[in-house]
């Protein structure tokens, strides 16, 4: 397990999206948490001890407090940190010959006293980080997630992807500080202050959050765009992990209190550790059934998982091998399409559709004539467009992307009452759609309302808006 972790961890730096697909197979969090420990005492050596007496416990003669303060006149005020800075102070003492010192915190480069709202670099105890990370970062990250892109209910998502997540989250916040905290180790030798040293902490960081849109879009299959909006506001769960665990650490440390929380939520450790299992052995079956020359099926099946991981080279061998297998097989014909217009590559996917309606015109429920109008408006063939997508909405009347693409290519075409009816049927399709397939389909509302509210009509401009 170790030696396969340990490869699985070195991947990340070449090859990031790979390795957090095999993280959510092969990873073990119990390896990331070992990493994590090691690394943040190696970071805390080398770096952000340095910056805390540079910065933050700045030690000075009493007499230029003042001249510290008048320096920053509207230095805030953060939870414990009072306390922090006069424990600094008391350690030392003083004769009556000496001069009184004092500690004192200091603005922080380009940003100023400002910064101090959102970093705090005082020593912590070793288990620090991890429980920070486990305890509040992954759990909003996924909060926040949901707020992105609807995946299901909080309760639920956590029981599931939690584990996953928590192993993924480990292995990248190791990866990103290693290379930093090595270098932070040369800093004296290169004669470098704590100026460098800011600025390797802040490389860090930001490594990590590019590691942490990577697992997004594993996991989830959320776009780059979505993973990285969450991790820009997902991250401030971690800046109170300091002042959060000074509170409370003799309470996390309790034996009485680590078992009755563990009574109290041992349900949903369970399932917790059930998603867990059944989401690394469900690849490894597929992976095990592929063995069997004849298994089309098997091989499908592992298309659709590299598909929703967004590693779309290995969804379209897995497809493709499935059609050599068996040429009826129209599921993986089906998405081979579906890919090849998202990647831009029309005729290709035209190609492929062609042969799932010789085969059935009924294929996934019909979607496929959906498909088919949806290429030739990309493709901006909006008259073969209608033909489709025409028949497509006949059969599934209450379908808001369906509804979009005719209203889209109706336009096009010239029919702006015909298209306005359109654009309005979608609106109300997902108007109407359950409470967690409406999230789900709000692009096309959105997209219908934009569309709607450019058409040349009085009374356009109260459907879009409501």
């Amino acid at each position: 397990m170790i030696w396969q972790n340990t490869k699985i961890f070195l991947r990340l730096y070449y090859r990031p999206l790979a390795a957090m697909s095999s993280i959510i197979d092969e990873g073990s969090w119990l390896y990331g948490a070992v990493l994590v420990a090691a690394i943040s005492m190696l970071l805390q050596l080398s770096l952000t001890t340095r910056i805390y007496q540079t910065y933050e416990a700045v030690i000075v003669p009493a007499q230029q407090q003042q001249e510290v303060e008048r320096q920053r006149p509207h230095a805030p005020a953060q939870a414990g940190s009072t306390a922090v800075l006069q424990a600094e102070a008391d350690e030392y003492e003083f004769n009556d010959e000496e001069e009184m010192m004092t500690v004192v915190r200091r603005p922080l480069p380009l940003v100023g006293d400002a910064g101090w709202w959102l970093v705090s670099f005082q020593p912590y105890n070793l288990f620090y980080v991890m429980l920070g990370l486990a305890l509040l970062y992954v759990p909003a990250t996924i909060l926040v997630m949901l707020f992105f892109e609807p995946l299901g209910s909080f309760s639920v998502v956590l029981r599931r992807d939690y584990a996953t997540m928590l192993a993924c989250t480990l292995m990248a916040w190791a990866a990103s500080h290693l290379p930093f905290a090595l270098a932070g180790l040369a800093l004296d030798r290169l004669h470098l202050g704590a100026g460098s040293a800011l600025l390797l902490w802040s490389l860090s960081a930001l490594s990590f959050g590019l590691l942490m849109t990577f697992a997004l879009r594993t996991l989830f299959g959320a776009p780059f765009v979505k993973a990285l909006s969450t991790v820009s506001v997902s991250w401030l769960a971690l800046l109170v992990q300091v002042h959060v665990f000074s509170m409370a650490s003799p309470l996390l440390f309790s034996p009485f209190i680590l078992y009755y929380a563990y009574s109290y939520f041992r349900g949903d450790i369970g399932d917790i550790g059930f998603s867990y299992r059944q989401r690394r052995n469900f690849r490894r079956h597929l992976e095990q059934a592929t063995v069997n020359p004849r298994d089309a099926e098997a091989h499908y099946q592992l298309g659709l998982v590299y598909q929703h991981r967004r590693q779309m080279a290995e969804a379209v061998k897995r497809f493709t091998r499935a059609i050599e297998i068996d040429p009826q097989e129209r599921d993986a014909r089906f998405q081979l399409g579906r890919i090849a217009r998202e990647q831009g590559r029309l005729q290709e996917a035209l190609d492929h559709f062609s042969i799932v309606i010789a085969q059935d015109d009924r294929h996934a429920h019909h979607e496929i004539w959906r498909e088919i109008g949806a290429t030739y408006v990309a493709a901006a063939m909006y008259a073969e467009a209608r033909e489709a997508l025409e028949r497509y909405v006949e059969r599934r009347p209450f379908d808001p992307e369906g509804l979009y693409y005719l209203g889209r290519s109706l336009k096009e075409l010239g029919h702006a009452g015909e298209s306005q009816e359109m654009f309005r049927r979608c609106i109300e399709a997902v108007k109407t759609m359950p409470y967690y397939r409406r999230s789900q389909l709000s692009k096309w509302r959105k997209l219908a309302q934009t569309q709607l509210s450019s058409l040349p009509t009085n009374n356009n401009a109260s459907l879009a808006t409501s």
